[in-house]
């Protein structure tokens, strides 16, 4: 309810195999569109050295079509996807594309640094430009410069790794090279993969799947992956440190086919759902979900107490990102238009609704009012994770402090302002045990305030 968003996703390829490289990155792209929706861009380039890309504000089907990747032809290539973060899409989609005194770089992130002003303002008193706001643009600086004193890009890469503070995942592209980065603690997830000869990076597994790529194994923390026409060469940019995946992942960020640190995110989703009902149990006729992230929770919360499981609410198909967004008065109808309520599934009837999480709790007091009106007898709220009091500061467009309903409400304050008959939450224990298969610890900071990093 009321989404972090996540700020993008990313896909890369060297192909050896005489690929559509840009085709195979659009489809990647495509798997991962739910990373994001604002605008997306494919980079690739070809045995002499020449760079091609586009890149536009939209969803990857609405920027690319035949004819375009027609035109992106290369034996290697980067995409990325941009999800909203309050900026202007279009000039801020990426590839980041440079030319500089050793040939052209594309660079893509994924995540967020802490650090990301302090060095703007430093490089640009030492006479650097800038034409986006995207901390790869000043990636792709200090990359840039650092390559003037080391023989290879990726030594140049490894010297910058310890100015960068935050969580990130990052992509690199030169004429001979495509390089995957994570950072010292693995808060945003790569994962490394093949087809014959090829080679594939990507933020998640599930676009391996939906290209029928053999997954390899992730990209371990600090590690650089450097692939080039010999295939996959290691080396370690900065020591790994304690693993602090980002949990935010396995409760809705990533596809839940995806498998991240070793953790299927459908199981620990569903592994949730159990231990919330294990938590806070209610009597009720139904167990109904919000599309589309709460199904799993909402299967396990079922599955635990024996409660029927039910469809209630019919997602409007048609709702994408192109609609014009209701403002002030209005917003709260979004939801009425995003989804509907099948009114036999929840008239006379006790009805628990689940989902991932709760950001304002607007969506919620909605859900609510929308449950009530068709006829339910009484609405009861669990949500499949902690409440969110500190916004991220690892790549996600959280709303600042002062919006995040529980940094200044109470759970009872927040209870009267849904109209709900109860709400619970999952507690940070349940949500870790949930993720038991997974390598590591977890970040949870947008939870508990305790950020892994400076």
């Amino acid at each position: 309810m009321d989404r972090i968003m996540d700020r993008c996703g990313l896909f890369g390829m060297f192909d050896n195999n005489g690929f559509h490289t840009s085709h195979l990155i659009y489809y990647g792209l495509f798997a991962m569109q739910h990373r994001g929706m604002e605008a997306a861009g494919i980079c690739v380039n070809d045995n002499q050295g020449r760079f091609a890309y586009i890149k536009d504000a939209g969803l990857v089907t609405e920027v690319f079509d035949g004819m375009k990747l027609e035109k992106l032809q290369g034996h290697a290539g980067i995409g990325h996807i941009l999800r909203y973060d309050g900026s202007d899409a279009r000039e801020n989609a990426q590839p980041i594309v440079i030319r500089y005194t050793k040939g052209h770089m594309a660079v893509a992130l994924n995540g967020g640094l802490t650090n990301i002003e302090e060095i703007r303002h430093d490089l640009e008193l030492k006479g650097s430009v800038f034409q986006t706001l995207e901390a790869a643009e000043v990636i792709s600086v200090l990359i840039s410069r650092a390559r003037n004193n080391y023989p290879t890009i990726e030594e140049a890469i490894a010297s910058i790794m310890p100015i960068l503070k935050g969580g990130y995942a990052m992509l690199v592209m030169t004429p001979r090279k495509v390089i995957g980065v994570r950072d010292p603690q693995g808060i945003r997830p790569l994962v490394l993969g093949r087809e014959d000869h090829s080679w594939f990076l990507s933020s998640e597994t599930c676009a391996f799947d939906e290209l029928n790529i053999e997954y390899v194994r992730d990209v371990r923390p600090g590690e650089i992956v450097v692939i080039n026409a010999e295939g996959p060469v290691s080396l370690q940019g900065m020591p790994e440190q304690e693993k602090r995946s980002c949990i935010y992942e396995y409760i809705y960020y990533s596809h839940p086919a995806s498998v991240i640190g070793g953790q299927e995110v459908y199981k620990a989703r569903y592994a949730m759902g159990r231990n919330l009902a294990k938590e806070a149990p209610v009597k009720a006729d139904a167990v109904i979900w919000v599309p589309d992230s709460g199904l799993a929770a909402a299967a396990g919360y079922s599955d635990e107490l024996g409660i029927p499981m039910l469809d209630a609410f019919a997602k409007n198909k048609y709702y994408d990102n192109n609609l014009v967004k209701p403002e002030g008065i209005l917003f709260d109808r979004e939801v009425h238009m995003k989804l509907a309520v099948i009114k036999s599934q929840v008239k006379d009837r006790d009805i628990v609704v689940v989902d991932d999480s709760m950001i304002r709790g607007t969506t919620a007091k909605t859900l609510v009012q929308l449950l009530r009106r068709a006829g339910a007898r009484s609405v009861h709220l669990r949500i499949a994770s902690s409440t969110i009091s500190y916004p991220c500061r690892y790549g996600a467009a959280v709303p600042e402090e002062k919006k995040l309903i529980f940094h200044t409400q109470t759970e009872k304050e927040v209870l009267e302002m849904t109209g709900a008959d109860s709400l619970a939450f999952l507690s940070r224990e349940g949500m870790v045990t949930a993720c038991s298969e997974a390598e590591g610890g977890f970040c949870m900071a947008c939870f508990d305030g305790n950020y892994p990093t400076e």
